[in-house]
């Protein structure tokens, strides 16, 4: 196996284990299998995996071959992670949620807890996603968004609790999304209204574009 790792790496404390692939490139004060209270499961990352500085991992998350993350993100316990993901700087993921293979988050998005990502999604800069439609304000169990394969989402976006983006959708930039979004719709304005798609336009994110496409921050200079 074939490392490089930097002084500062650490693991989260006495008790846990990081399992990591081949090849994989970790910045400088990275910190993998961060210990949260109650989640002593493993941190398990897939083989060449670039991971800048500030990004913190917690324990009981797993996550697949060719991850690449920006600097200063947060991915908590309870996160499934597939294949070829990129999720870029400032990022958080508040655990207990997935994300599926080929899909490529843009800087200072919030992820919360209950949601769901399917694969070849596009979530641009600063989307948030939310959870609760009245938080603090009653029992009921947290429910986050489903977005469905090859969707996309513009920046500063926001998606709100429950709701279904579905397969192929596109979101326009700066839309509240307070309703399911049927597939294959463009959904724009506050709230989002549904609009066909353009005609000229694929119904789903070209995976050519997501996972082949070069990435200027992803690997450093030599």
């Amino acid at each position: 196996m074939s490392h490089v790792f930097h002084e500062s790496v650490c693991s989260g404390g006495p008790g846990t284990a990081v399992q990591m692939g081949c090849h994989a490139e970790v910045d400088p004060n990275v910190q993998l299998g961060y210990l949260y209270p109650n989640w002593t499961g493993p941190t398990v990352i897939g083989n060449e995996a670039t991971i800048r500085s500030g990004t913190v991992i917690y324990t009981d998350t797993t996550i697949g071959d060719r991850f690449t993350c920006g600097h200063h993100v947060t991915i908590r316990a309870r996160v499934s992670i597939g294949n070829d993901v990129v999720i870029l700087h400032q990022t958080t993921l508040e655990g207990n949620l997935r994300v599926g293979n080929g899909v490529k988050i843009m800087a200072h998005v919030y992820l919360c807890s209950a949601t769901q990502i399917d694969d070849l999604v596009f979530i641009g800069p600063g989307v948030t996603f939310l959870n609760s439609k009245y938080p603090m304000r009653e029992h009921t169990p947290v429910q986050g968004a489903h977005v469905e394969t090859g969707a996309s989402i513009g920046g500063g976006a926001t998606i709100c609790p429950g709701v279904t983006i579905g397969h192929g959708a596109i979101i326009g930039a700066g839309a509240v999304v307070n309703k399911d979004v049927p597939p294959q719709t463009l959904a724009y304005g506050v709230p989002a209204r549904f609009h066909p798609l353009p005609e000229n336009l694929p119904e789903e994110n070209l995976s050519e574009l997501l996972l082949n496409s070069p990435d200027l921050w992803g690997k450093k200079m030599p």
